[in-house]
């Protein structure tokens, strides 16, 4: 039986490829969502934008995110969190959107990482 530690790091890890593939592939994909972690206050955020939205500023993975907010540029993207549904499993839903400024640029990393709550 794996451990709650790995569990983490198998989803993890699908979660980057997931986000590597949309974001590297050609764009007659249809339009996904792309995930990233906003690093503000104690624990990550997960942040995720649309992969044509994302495509449309220059760059590559969380570059293009830190690059447009760098010159300036304010985004607006999904606020993530994860819920535990009727089935005990926990899902990540779209909570709200956020704005990010000028400030967030070096907060913004690819990828996420989902962390499953302590029960």
């Amino acid at each position: 039986m794996l451990s709650d530690t790995w569990k983490l790091i198998a989803v993890a890890i699908c979660l980057v490829l997931f986000t590597a593939d949309t974001v590297l592939k050609p764009q007659d994909k249809p339009n996904r969502m792309v995930f990233f972690e906003l690093h503000r206050g104690d624990s990550p955020t997960m942040i995720g934008m649309m992969r044509d939205d994302l495509l449309k500023l220059p760059g590559r993975g969380a570059s293009r995110i830190r690059n447009a907010l760098a010159r300036g540029e304010a985004l607006t993207v999904w606020q993530y969190e994860l819920r535990k549904t009727e089935d005990g499993s926990y899902q990540e839903v779209p909570a709200r959107q956020i704005e990010l400024g000028s400030a967030d640029a070096p907060l913004v990393t690819f990828g996420a990482t989902v962390r499953l709550p302590d029960d």
